[in-house]
């Protein structure tokens, strides 16, 4: 009978190891899945946040920013069908008329690694040469690439959209 007492008692510590083990590495992997989404949503927030950066260099005439956030490889379509550079940008910026607000509505962002792309709405307003206020809406598409540890936008595409009424 004693024998049969080890084997169980050295059946119930080894079942109770495994017990204790698999439990500390659940808590370790359940640790480690529950810090995933805190980080995509990091990245998800930097890519909105550098979204809306440029639209805000834009609206307010900052070139070093837009220097800074425009990646050197920049390519665009715009609301026009023009493909520019960076270069062609930040001069299409300083002969873009001036905007009273030029925000953005960031809807979708997905995150792969060190890329991502933003869709949502960009709303202008601005007055025109007879100070009558004008209000637009565009959706964008933009694709942006961490550089440096920066989000740079790399691509953008937008066009004119017409809300329903």
């Amino acid at each position: 009978m004693s024998r049969r007492s080890f084997r169980t008692d050295a059946a119930t510590a080894f079942l109770t190891a495994a017990v204790v083990v698999g439990a500390g590495w659940f808590c370790l992997a359940a640790q480690q899945v529950s810090t995933l989404p805190r980080g995509k949503m990091s990245n998800n927030s930097e890519v909105e946040s550098a979204y809306n950066e440029y639209l805000r260099a834009w609206k307010d005439k900052d070139y070093a920013a837009l220097n800074r956030i425009l990646s050197d490889d920049y390519r665009a379509v715009n609301f026009k069908g023009i493909v520019s550079t960076k270069e062609n940008e930040i001069a299409t910026a300083k002969e873009d008329r001036t905007y009273d607000a030029l925000t953005g509505d960031v809807m979708s962002v997905a995150v792969f690694g060190e890329s991502a792309i933003a869709s949502g709405l960009i709303h202008a307003s601005w007055k025109d040469g007879q100070g009558t206020a004008q209000r637009a809406t565009f959706r964008f598409l933009a694709m942006l690439q961490r550089q440096q540890g920066e989000w740079k936008l790399v691509a953008t595409q937008s066009t004119r959209f017409k809300e329903r009424e």
